[in-house]
């Protein structure tokens, strides 16, 4: 019996990643391709756009069978899925976790597609420039930490949003350059309302209502306020936060320890491709990633912290009204 397949590609900063299935209907879902929602890639990423399917970096094919095991197959040039997604799509009680879910298997891989074939090595972090002293500050700590807090914050200050999620560093031959992130962010509704009333005024929000505030959230565009697209050797501030709502004064301290930065730094970056997972709460996957690109990315941050003009690196332990204690403004 002949399968017919289906094949587009979309480009994510220089990678382009052909993607192909025999169900049309996945590998076109708007939910994940198009629309700012919750689980969109688009909360991850800044453009996807469709391109010519040619010049391929990496392809990533899935089988959709309901007769086949699930089976996940990563290589350098090739992600290979099959298993009956049309019913796991179905079943999955948390659909961010699926093939296309902002934390799913293609968004994971097309990370390690931009290191492989283009030395561009991912943050999990949000991003801020600051136009009073020039610095573009990056913000990062793990999931749940409280990076949200320091883009509303933004939002009431005034500086330009670069990204909600994912920062992007490139080395260069003249030195170094970042590349804006997503500009969508879910937001619970609780830190709205009570903790960034301005911010609503600012972005002009409809916040809906519901029964529980701090367990709901909406997608917010943070578009309007959107900086560049690129920064060519900029002044850089790091802050690694933890953020505690009940929290009053701001324990702040300087990260002095070269080594220990760099390793801040590479566990960050590392965080969305190398870990393993479970795809549809059920599908154990490995990382991403390899020793060939640990090494490389972690020679790249070495090379960074050397040429980087690079403000004092701070651990930050706030609460959301003293976030911005140890932040040069």
């Amino acid at each position: 019996m002949n399968v017919k397949f289906f094949k587009r590609a979309v480009k994510c900063l220089d990678a382009t990643i052909g993607i192909v299935s025999n169900n049309r209907e996945l590998i076109r879902d708007k939910r994940f391709f198009q629309s700012p929602k919750m689980e969109s890639l688009l909360t991850n990423i800044h453009k996807l756009p469709e391109v010519p399917y040619e010049n391929i970096d990496a392809e990533f094919i899935v089988v959709d069978d309901p007769k086949v095991k699930p089976s996940i197959s990563i290589g350098p040039r090739t992600c290979f899925c099959a298993g009956d997604f049309t019913r796991l799509e179905k079943e999955c009680a948390d659909i961010r976790y699926g093939l296309f879910g902002n934390l799913g298997l293609f968004f994971r891989y097309t990370l390690a597609v931009l290191e492989r074939c283009h030395g561009i090595y991912s943050f999990h972090a949000s991003s801020l420039y600051i136009p009073s002293n020039n610095t573009l500050l990056l913000v990062i700590g793990e999931a749940g930490a409280g990076k949200t807090v320091y883009l509303l914050e933004g939002v009431v200050q005034g500086w330009k949003i670069f990204s909600t999620e994912m920062t992007h560093l490139r080395l260069t031959k003249k030195g170094y350059e970042f590349y804006k992130g997503s500009l969508y962010d879910n937001v619970r509704v609780g830190n709205l309302v009570y903790d960034f009333p301005e911010a609503i005024e600012k972005l002009k929000l409809k916040i809906p209502k519901v029964d529980n505030i701090w367990g709901h959230k909406i997608t917010i565009d943070l578009e309007p306020l959107q900086a560049a697209d690129v920064y060519k050797n900029p002044r850089v501030q790091i802050a690694n936060v933890k953020i505690e709502s009940n929290r009053d004064k701001a324990d702040v301290s300087v990260m002095k320890n070269k080594d220990k930065i760099v390793w801040t730094l590479y566990k960050n970056a590392s965080e969305k491709l190398a870990p393993p997972w479970l795809m549809y709460e059920r599908i154990p996957v490995d990382g991403c990633g390899d020793e060939s690109l640990s090494c490389a990315r972690l020679e790249a941050l070495r090379r960074f912290m050397e040429i980087g003009d690079i403000l004092p690196v701070k651990s930050i332990f706030a609460g959301v009204k003293s976030c911005l204690e140890g932040i040069e403004m």
